[in-house]
């Protein structure tokens, strides 16, 4: 392009050569801003913005924003990576530091990208990513809470037009082959398919994490609150160990008495055991589909998955009633009968009430117990 504007520059007679000349250096150089405006948009804002939703206050918490950075810092690493992908309930059962101090392999490392929230559906952008990645096994949040219909509901399209949103911010384009056919047609336009829309959606989020450097920067000069994360930002130190271990929640049942646990439950079950989480349908809702690409897609990779349900509190199965969770049962058999994925169902286990912090999450004592079930599980298939 720009021999062809210096040969047009060349093309002029007379005494106007020299204002030509002025003119195509002009055209030269706002070409030139041009091109690095769609450079850096496409590529440096994207990469600051979601550097700023990490570190910054723009979201509520940065792990959203973690997942594809976190991909890239581990297909960096000489390692053999595990990989754990889904909701809430993996992402406070998991210690990966201390179930990689208990494997037989020295070199195998546990990284934890479970986010509070995530279903079937939203984490299949990451797959390609995650293949990308070459990781020895991922380990899939698949309890009954990740089987249920919400198409036909709203109560979780704000959710998803936000995470979808945040993984498509540092999405690798070209990489949605394989799950776009899955996405519903209102959710299509919070994915980034091309530089345009890239640049569209960055937009909506520049303005805010430039805002953001500038208060982390200057907040005592302005006078402006800012909190810090307690997280480390990208391949900074503590990254790593970061993605091993996250932050956990703190105690909230070890803190009562038995009297006031046996109460929330008496208040809050009978309403919850109605809820899709406990209603796990067999087949033929958006997380099956996604589940079946998913699952699909790594053994294909050549990538170990193991499907993991971590029980609940013991109380919770006083409310559930013969049947209920046969859904979960069915759809463990299919993607183990299908694609060769190892099912480790401990949903019908009855754990200590001291390890849950509460209804389905566990606490500091259950996090120990599961990391010696997980170290366990891992040196027998992987050792």
């Amino acid at each position: 392009m720009l021999n062809y504007f210096w040969l047009q520059g060349l093309s002029g007679k007379g005494m106007g050569c020299e204002a030509r000349h002025n003119q195509f250096d002009a055209s030269v150089s706002i070409v030139t801003l041009i091109m690095v405006f769609v450079l850096c948009s496409g590529v440096l804002i994207p990469s600051l913005v979601n550097s700023t939703l990490i570190q910054g206050n723009s979201l509520k918490s940065g792990r959203y924003a973690v997942t594809h950075p976190a991909l890239e810092s581990i297909a960096s690493e000489e390692s053999d990576a595990v990989v754990v992908i889904g909701s809430s309930v993996l992402q406070y059962a998991m210690d990966g530091q201390c179930i990689g101090e208990q494997l037989d392999n020295d070199n195998m490392r546990v990284y934890n990208l479970a986010i509070g929230g995530a279903n079937p559906y939203t984490e299949m952008i990451q797959i390609p990513t995650l293949i990308n990645a070459k990781p020895k096994a991922v380990i899939i949040d698949l309890g009954p809470n990740a089987l249920w219909d919400f198409d036909t509901v709203t109560s979780l399209d704000e959710y998803i037009q936000f995470r979808f949103t945040i993984l498509s911010l540092t999405l690798p384009l070209g990489e949605e082959q394989g799950w776009s056919e899955l996405i519903r047609d209102r959710d299509k336009t919070y994915i980034a398919s091309s530089l345009e829309e890239r640049i569209q959606l960055t937009a909506s989020y520049s303005q805010v994490a430039l805002e953001d450097v500038l208060v982390a920067e200057f907040h005592d000069e302005l006078g402006v609150r800012y909190n810090e994360r307690e997280m480390p930002g990208v391949d900074e130190e503590g990254w790593l160990d970061y993605l091993q271990t996250p932050n956990f929640l703190p105690p909230l049942f070890e803190l009562k008495n038995q009297s006031e646990v046996d109460a929330w439950f008496e208040e809050n079950m009978p309403k919850r055991v109605r809820y899709g989480v406990y209603n796990p349908l067999h087949n033929g809702t958006l997380n099956h589909a996604a589940l079946d690409y998913t699952v699909r897609s790594l053994t294909k990779a050549g990538i170990e998955v193991f499907m993991l349900a971590v029980p609940h509190h013991p109380l919770v199965y006083d409310y559930l009633q013969t049947g209920q969770i046969d859904g979960h049962n069915s759809t463990l058999s299919h993607l183990e009968e299908e694609y060769g994925a190892i099912t480790v169902n401990w949903f019908w286990e009855s754990w200590e009430q001291g390890m849950f912090r509460d209804r389905n999450h566990l606490g500091d004592e259950g996090r120990v117990y599961a990391c010696e079930r997980i170290a366990e599980m891992l040196n027998e298939h992987m050792g």
